[in-house]
């Protein structure tokens, strides 16, 4: 039994799992510390007390941070995950350009091979008029094997055209990394984390989500999108395209 005019026996749910003490009206209370920070999270993020729980849930638990969250341009929504992910994205971008080609000697033990392979990958990358000079050469060999897939499937029936379609999926698979209609990966087995096992899933979409291809409201959205594959075509300097 709890001796209620104890406070030693009641641990804070923030500083101690507090189950196995705190009983009845006591119980999960949190010390003066941590109260102090529950109270200015919840100022600043947390619930807003302003709405009734009993109206609208949902804006009373998330209003405070979608205010001073709002979804940025060029995003379709936006939330916590996002928000870590571009961070991790901008210190990432930030390590890559603290690393220069020139300043990475090959003799120099200190610095890996894969330092070096990173650098000379990102500065590559990064090296537009030699990029704008190299055209499509670089992905010739792809624009080739995209182009006999389309001859074949034209030319044959249904049996060869999915053969042809088959034939052509695996290889941009194995050849190029990409993974058109569907892709393929390892990941935990979700009967049995203990294993991983291969995984299928479709292979993504060019627009945010489904609703993008489908709802109405969006229809000037998928003019554009249409518009921009055609401006993507014309940059290949393909008469056909």
């Amino acid at each position: 039994m709890v001796d209620s005019n104890n406070n030693s026996d009641y641990k804070c749910p923030c500083c101690d799992n507090p189950w196995a003490a705190a009983t009845g009206e006591f119980f999960a209370q949190f010390c003066e510390p941590c109260q102090e920070t529950k109270e200015a999270e919840e100022k600043s993020f947390g619930v807003d007390r302003a709405i009734s729980p009993n109206d609208d849930f949902y804006l009373f638990a998330n209003k405070k941070w979608m205010d001073a969250n709002p979804i940025p341009k060029g995003y379709p929504n936006w939330n916590t995950f996002l928000h870590l992910h571009t961070l991790s994205q901008e210190r990432l971008k930030e390590l890559l350009e603290c690393l220069d080609t020139a300043d990475l000697p090959e003799d120099d033990d200190s610095t890996s091979d894969d330092t070096k392979k990173l650098a000379a990958f990102y500065t590559a990358a990064m090296d537009e008029e030699a990029i704008e000079e190299a055209g499509i050469q670089p992905i010739q060999s792809l624009l080739d094997d995209c182009a006999k897939t389309a001859a074949a499937a034209a030319a044959g029936d249904d049996d060869t055209s999915s053969s042809a379609l088959a034939t052509s999926l695996g290889q941009l698979m194995c050849t190029y990394g990409i993974s058109p209609f569907f892709s393929i990966g390892a990941s935990p087995d979700s009967k049995d984390s203990n294993h991983s096992i291969a995984q299928v899933a479709q292979g993504g979409l060019g627009l945010p989500d489904r609703d993008y291809y489908f709802d109405e409201d969006k229809e000037d959205l998928r003019t554009a999108y249409k518009q921009h594959l055609a401006q993507m075509l014309t940059l290949l300097d393909d008469p056909t395209a």
